[in-house]
């Protein structure tokens, strides 16, 4: 497994990238710490991917064209200005190819820093440049590689279009035709009607010249199934599409409108045969079909490949909305003070009750398990990609480890996408009325994040992926080898069958705030809901199920639950062992309590399977709801200072609730008496003062 070690670094060279937080209301708070919240930063990053973060933000915080805007800009104006930003980053080259090699966190590091800042900024860098050239690097030749450079250079933009208006999941069904002309030596790419145009493309609506796009092979009168090619769209000195091409923007959507999603449609469009990236499969000059692989199926899933690294990166930036939420809502409610007891004239920080704790701390736990494993996810995709493009990917765990990260990334991308979803939403709620301001930041998080529920892959589908591998590990459990899950993430199977007879053993409440229990509990629960999902698909096979009815009639409480409990069980385990190793002492104290509160956050919400199970009975379901309760309690007065570790810059984080000052009050009043026209009578003041010159009254 990678590990990711972190240099030394000082407590001075932590201050100047971090200078003294100003002094306010949250100072109360962060007296409280028992911890430095800049060092407690060293379990998720180090000096150069810190130092990397801060060189970003320093350049966006001097470029006037990183302002933010107090109105919302019309579609139009999201567009351009996303698009002017994107190339004023993109420009700087702040880590180049090399140093990524060396320190593969680096590409995260940059992607959290872009996020922080802006989402539909940070999407549109990846889409245009990454995913494409990523794609063309994996699927294609050396003679493609001209496509590589000239995105480098920032000559062209690209895109990756496999949606179609009728088909998104079932990849299989996409209509959308690439038929060879040997005579030619050409394809003629063809889109039938509007339900198989290309749909929802990222950067195609306004910008990208080229496109990644997914189209069924016809030769010699067979279909061979989807392939990708590099299309040119439009022209790159003009921005005019091609001939042959209709290209457009869908329009508004809920959020990540400076993305400028697309659609296309080709109509009987010449493509050279050299347009196609073959290196797992194509025709020859004649039309004969080649591949290297025996078998359709995984020459298909080969090309598909690309996604896993979608994926990787959609968890972590689930994480970093998740992060900005959490922020927002923990600094506000240290400041926010209603209510009080009723022999004390003081009212109370809201943060005080019992109940916003058990709101909001319970995701700040589940925040550092994200963030802290979404780390060491990225650089992991990060070292495969760039093992496998150097040729030192071999090996006999190669595809063990393929197939495993796989399956994790299937089950990690709706893990962290619901979390984060539930958590932005409590944090909305938590910071009451306010939090409804656009300004909070709250709304454009919670909608924004939104995406990550469906795209690349839509949540509850995707968990198909991974327990369509579990159940071929189940059978075979008793033989499993290390070199089977080079990752580590079936370790719950071993002793399966011996686990599964046991019941819980604790009897007290502090025995459920036990990092090391809750594993065990969540390695019972792991083993469990496989064996249980395996039976279900083996009792429908046996009543007479095909396989496709049996999948179909196993998801709901069987297997969608395994493949999120696996994902949860795998992240709980990182993360305590992350904790657990972490070198600062009193930073190590805190993080051990946030595993502890975060695993008994997720038990809780499988009582239920614990209870049916048999593992659980009596009162020992309340116990695991209290000691959730009492953590939250006792990390409460850490948790502003926890933020603190968390936040990005207060002109990053753009929120008049999340201040690192803590003067909401002061940062709401200046909001509204300076929001343009605040003060100002409307334009239309005579359709108030005289509404019946064109509302006839019955009055």
């Amino acid at each position: 497994m990678l590990k990711l070690n972190n240099e030394s670094v000082t407590d001075d060279q932590l201050k100047e990238l971090f200078p003294d937080l100003p002094a306010g209301p949250l100072d109360v708070y962060r007296k409280k710490a028992t911890f430095d919240w800049r060092r407690m930063k060293l379990v998720f990053d180090n000096l150069t991917t810190l130092k990397l973060k801060n060189d970003i933000w320093n350049f966006m915080r001097d470029n006037p064209l990183f302002r933010h805007q107090e109105a919302t800009p019309s579609l139009d104006e999201q567009r351009h200005i996303t698009t002017k930003r994107m190339y004023a980053i993109y420009s700087q080259n702040f880590i180049p190819l090399t140093k990524i090699g060396v320190e593969p966190r680096l590409f995260q590091a940059e992607a959290e820093a872009l996020f922080m800042f802006d989402s539909s900024l940070a999407v549109k860098i990846s889409l245009t440049f990454r995913m494409f050239s990523n794609v063309i690097q994996g699927s294609g030749r050396s003679h493609h590689y001209s496509y590589i450079e000239q995105s480098q250079r920032g000559e062209i933009g690209g895109c990756f279009a496999l949606t179609e208006v009728s088909h998104g999941s079932n990849a299989k069904g996409m209509r959308t035709t690439a038929t060879y002309c040997p005579d030619k030596k050409q394809f003629i790419l063809h889109t039938p009607d509007f339900e198989a145009a290309k749909f929802w493309i990222g950067s195609l609506g306004k910008c990208a010249t080229h496109a990644i796009v997914y189209a069924m092979l016809i030769s010699k009168g067979k279909n061979h199934g989807l392939h990708t090619f590099v299309v040119p769209i439009r022209d790159p000195k003009t921005l005019k599409p091609y001939p042959g091409v209709t290209v457009g923007d869908i329009g508004e959507k809920i959020g990540l409108n400076g993305v400028d999603n697309g659609f296309v449609m080709f109509n009987k469009y010449h493509l050279p045969k050299e347009a196609a990236l073959d290196k797992f499969g194509g025709v020859d000059d004649n039309g004969d079909y080649k591949t290297p692989f025996r078998d359709p199926k995984k020459r298909f899933g080969a090309s598909l490949g690309i996604l896993s690294g979608g994926r990787v990166h959609i968890t972590s930036i689930s994480a970093n909305y998740m992060q900005k939420a959490i922020v927002i809502a923990i600094r506000y409610s240290a400041v926010r003070r209603q209510f009080g007891p009723d022999n004390s004239s003081e009212e109370l920080p809201v943060l005080e009750y019992q109940q916003q704790q058990i709101r909001l701390v319970p995701h700040l736990a589940t925040t550092f398990a994200m963030r802290i494993f979404c780390t060491w996810f990225g650089a992991l995709h990060v070292s495969i990609t760039i093992d496998n493009i150097t040729g030192g990917g071999g090996g006999e765990d190669a595809a063990s480890r393929g197939i495993e990260l796989h399956a994790l990334s299937c089950a990690a991308k709706p893990v962290c996408a619901w979390s984060s979803r539930d958590a932005i939403q409590a944090c909305r709620e938590a910071t009451g009325g306010h939090g409804y301001l656009k300004a909070s930041a709250l709304g454009e998080l919670r909608n924004d994040n939104d995406a990550n529920c469906t795209y690349e892959g839509e949540n509850s589908l995707l968990l198909q992926q991974t327990s369509n591998w579990l159940l071929t590990v189940w059978p075979r459990r008793h033989h499993l080898t290390p070199s089977d899950h080079p990752l580590g993430s079936l370790h719950f199977l071993e002793n399966a069958d011996h686990n599964l007879t046991k019941t819980c053993p604790w009897t007290k409440v502090e025995d459920m705030m036990e990092p090391a229990n809750i594993i065990e509990i969540y390695k019972w629960l792991s083993a469990y809901s496989l064996k249980t999902t395996y039976e279900k698909v083996s009792s429908l096979k046996a009543a007479g199920r095909d396989n496709f009815h049996a999948k179909n009639e196993s998801q709901p409480y069987n297997a969608v639950t395994l493949s999120a409990v696996y994902g949860e069980n795998f992240i709980l385990n990182h993360f305590y062992k992350s904790a657990a190793d972490f070198h600062e002492v009193e930073c190590r104290k805190v993080l051990v309590q946030l595993v502890a509160l975060y695993g008994a956050f997720l038990l809780e919400k499988h009582l239920a399977t614990l209870y049916i199970g048999g593992y659980l009975s009596g009162s020992q379901g309340v116990l695991v709801r209290e000691a959730a309760v009492r953590l939250s309690t006792q990390l409460a007065p850490a948790a502003p200072a926890l933020a603190d570790t968390l936040a990005p810059p207060d002109w990053c984080l753009n929120s008049l609730l999340g201040h690192s000052d803590g003067q909401v009050y002061k940062h709401l009043q200046n909001s509204v008496m300076t929001y343009p026209g605040a003060l100002a009578r409307p334009q239309w003041w005579r359709d108030v003062v005289h509404w019946q010159t064109y509302a006839p009254s019955k009055l």
